[in-house]
């Protein structure tokens, strides 16, 4: 239970400083905005139901593969270095909480913040959606959205796991950087660079089954995965464009969609393992 006390404790700091407020107000505007824009390139209008609903989910992935990521690493890198530098960690270990304790309720109390943000806000910009769309398809817009808190609660691990291993929020910082620049750009770079190294090509007549692990395993990936896995699309996953031009022969068990979520898991529970394992021997 000390875990949950110290995970309310920082559920309540961030409602005070309205950081919660802050991030509702801007995932409902980022679901307004997208619906609009989406609505604008695609003529979105004309269709309206399950339709388009999985082509403004289609849209709405790729900034919000971005923009949680971004936000869940803001929240979660200074959890634990920030208490650090300002000298508050030894007074809440002074209390009835031990090191795990702290380190699972700033997962737990960070996730909240970014998780209720997220169903705030997506359901208010569920108004604009019907709005601009006309018709949504509630069932499929829910499941992107817990598929989306899901995605929110793996990048706050990693945020937390990043500062339960650092001294000071400049290294946590610079950790959560480096992680958005190995996912978002050096990941891609380098599949292309072995894609080269090892068969002699950018463009094989077909690709070959490492390429597509090695491209599904990051979390940014499985997020599509596990999207294209609830809605039955295989336009969501970084297999899909490959199998739909016939350019695989077939697709690894790694990249396929239901993997997503063991991918998901794997990247939630490795830094948390490693930040507890770090905590758990650092020298306060």
């Amino acid at each position: 239970m000390s875990a949950i006390t110290v995970a309310k404790k920082d559920f309540r700091d961030a409602v005070r400083s309205r950081l919660l407020l802050g991030l509702t107000a801007l995932f409902a505007l980022f679901t307004v905005g997208g619906a609009a824009l989406a609505s604008w390139a695609s003529g979105l209008f004309s269709e309206g139901g399950g339709e388009s609903t999985i082509g403004l989910i289609f849209a709405l992935q790729t900034p919000a593969g971005f923009l949680v990521p971004v936000i869940a690493l803001i929240v979660g890198y200074g959890a634990i270095a920030g208490e650090r530098e300002t000298g508050s960690l030894k007074f809440l270990l002074g209390l009835p909480h031990r090191r795990r304790d702290v380190v699972l309720g700033k997962v737990l109390g960070r996730t909240g913040v970014v998780a209720v943000s997220i169903l705030i806000g997506f359901a208010v910009g569920l108004i604009g959606l019907v709005a601009f769309v006309g018709e949504v398809s509630p069932v499929d817009y829910l499941a992107f959205t817990l598929v989306t808190v899901a995605f929110g609660f793996v990048y706050v691990c990693l945020g937390v796991g990043i500062s339960a291993m650092t001294r000071s929020t400049t290294k946590a910082a610079v950790g959560a950087i480096a992680l958005v620049v190995l996912f978002k750009a050096l990941w891609g770079i380098l599949s292309q660079v072995l894609l080269y190294a090892i068969e002699g090509t950018f463009l094989p007549e077909t690709f070959p089954g490492w390429y597509l692990v090695f491209n599904s395993i990051t979390p940014d990936a499985a997020y599509g995965s596990a999207i294209g896995f609830v809605l039955r699309e295989s336009q969501f996953t970084s297999a899909g464009a490959y199998e739909s031009q016939g350019l695989i022969e077939s697709v690894p068990l790694v990249a396929e969609p239901w993997f997503g979520f063991v991918i998901l898991a794997v990247w939630a529970l490795l830094p948390l393992a490693l930040g507890l394992w770090g905590f758990g021997r650092a020298d306060l």
